[in-house]
Parts: structure tokens; C-alpha cells; sequence
């Protein structure tokens, strides 16, 4: 990964490739709890609101976005909670959740997860929090990235992924 990740030493990771401002730490490092998309929304409003490192534009990842940060790099991945793979840029923090929420929903009912330790996603209950966290975002995704080129995320089996366990 190389100079791709930049810690800013503020909390927060500059992703080079893509342009985008990372949280280092998730939800789950921050609250000791994995939360459900509503409450997930309410972490966002709360990380705003405290202005956390200097910015309130703070949001949840899309599917693509999320996807720009999957490594799937053996030497270079972090462990969960659980000690198992997180296929992320060792800059950010371990002992994290396994995946994150994004910001696409399909309707009221489900929104899409994606996992860090597959690749992949799928859409999940609005109101399930079981092994669900959210990792933070700001900016916009360099138009001329690898991220921004379509790189496509991989089918997935299945509704939810705390099926992966």
C-alpha cells in the first residue's frame, strides 16, 4: 500500500489513490458496541456535531467508497474484534468491526453492509446491529481513480453477512 494512506495524525487517514478523509478508528472503537443503521446515522450526526478534527461533512461511505479501501493482502490486513482478517491499510486502527454500513438503502427496510475481511456486501436489516459498525468519510472521490472506474464489487451469496462468521 505504500504512501497510498497518509495518517494525518489527527484521527483521521488521507487516502492518496482517491482523494478521500477516513476516520482511523469506527463506530465500534469509538461507542465499545456494534450499532444499527439508525443509530449509525446518529453517530454521523454526532461526529458533526463535535466537528471531529476540524470538519462537520462527516457521512457514511457508498458501496464504492467503502470497496476503495479492500486489500485483500494477507501482511497488510488488521485484525476485528474477533481477531479475524480486516483487509484494510494497517494505518487504521485493529480491534475494529468486520464491515461497515454505506449510505445506499433499499427503501426503509434494508441498506447495504459492506465486509472488509470479504470484499463483498449485501443488503441487511435497517434495525440489525449484530457485528455491524460504520466507518466515517468525507470528500469526494477523485474522478480519474481506480476507485471511480467502475471496480466492480463481487457478488455475494446470500442476504447478510454475519452469515461469514
Amino acid at each position: 500500500m505504500g504512501d497510498r494512506f497518509k495518517d494525518n495524525g489527527d484521527g483521521t487517514v488521507t487516502d492518496a489513490e482517491t482523494g478521500l478523509m477516513w476516520k482511523q478508528k469506527d463506530s465500534y472503537l469509538d461507542l465499545k458496541k456494534f450499532i444499527s443503521f439508525t443509530a449509525a446515522k446518529k453517530y454521523v450526526k454526532k461526529i458533526n456535531e463535535e466537528a471531529f478534527a476540524g470538519f462537520s461533512d462527516w457521512r457514511m461511505p457508498s458501496k464504492q467508497e467503502a470497496h476503495s479501501l479492500f486489500y485483500p493482502d494477507k501482511d497488510k490486513a488488521i485484525e476485528d474484534k474477533y481477531e479475524m482478517a480486516v483487509y484494510i491499510d494497517p494505518v487504521f486502527t485493529e480491534g475494529c468491526g468486520y464491515d461497515t454500513w454505506t449510505s445506499q438503502t433499499r427503501g426503509r427496510i434494508t441498506a447495504y453492509v459492506y465486509s472488509f475481511g470479504s470484499g463483498s456486501g449485501g443488503h441487511k436489516e435497517v434495525d440489525d446491529q449484530l457485528n455491524t459498525s460504520l466507518r466515517l468519510v468525507r470528500g469526494t472521490i477523485i474522478p480519474e481513480s481506480a476507485a471511480a472506474k467502475n471496480k466492480k464489487i463481487p457478488a455475494r451469496r446470500g442476504m447478510y453477512l454475519t452469515d461469514q462468521r
